[in-house]
This record gives structure tokens, sequence and C-alpha cells, in this order.
């Protein structure tokens, strides 16, 4: 159990740092995709935005493990994985199934993170 505990903690992690930089990355895309400050361009930083808070959510649940911060975490996680569910349906492209892909992979992590006892 211990050995599987470390895989899911290292995929844990990995993820997080992936969502952080795919955040990050959707900032500053904004400004090459929108030349003018629109709703448009802003509701576009925005998602950015949301999902760098929801990779900040992530790392508290793991540096700071407790029950109130993995079911946090999960919630994020699978909210996100519903948003993406439904901007893919919306807009079938690769970076939203790459975002898909991703926030999946964060809610089984911390799916079974949540299920696990907290260590003392």
């Amino acid at each position: 159990m211990q050995g599987e505990d470390e895989v899911f903690a290292r995929l844990h992690w990995t993820g997080t740092v992936a969502a952080l930089l795919l955040a990050v990355a959707h900032i500053f895309m904004t400004t090459r995709l929108y030349e003018d400050l629109t709703i448009q361009a802003l509701w576009f930083a925005g998602t950015g935005l949301g999902v760098f808070a929801v990779g900040l959510v992530n790392v508290l649940a793991l540096q700071a493990p407790t029950m109130l911060g993995r079911a946090l975490a999960l919630l994020a996680n699978l909210l996100t994985t519903i948003l993406m569910i439904l901007l893919y349906w919306l807009h079938p492209a690769g970076q939203i199934l790459f975002g898909l892909a991703l926030f999946a992979v964060l809610s089984v992590c911390t799916l079974t993170a949540f299920l696990r006892p907290i260590p003392t």
C-alpha cells in the first residue's frame, strides 16, 4: 500500500505543477489572442486564474493535508473536470482535451488521498 500511495502522491504533484503551468500559459496567452481589453479577453484570463486557484488548492492539500483540504481539492478538481467536459463538448480542441485529462487525473488522485487516513 505504501508504494501505491507514493505513486499517487507523485502523480498528484506532477498534475498540480502541470495545472499551475497550464494556468500561467493560459493567462499569458490572453494578450496574444486578444488585441483589446474586451469581456471575452477578461473571461479567458479569468479562466486561467480559476485554474491557477484550483492548482493552489491542490498544493495546499498536498503540503498541509487535512480532511477539509482534501475535500476542497476533490471538489475543485471535480468541478473543473465538469467544466472541461462542457468546454470540450462545445469546442472540441486538443488543449481542452488535455485539461480534461489533467483534471480527471487530479480528481482520481484527490479521491484516493481523501479515502486515506491523514499521516500523523
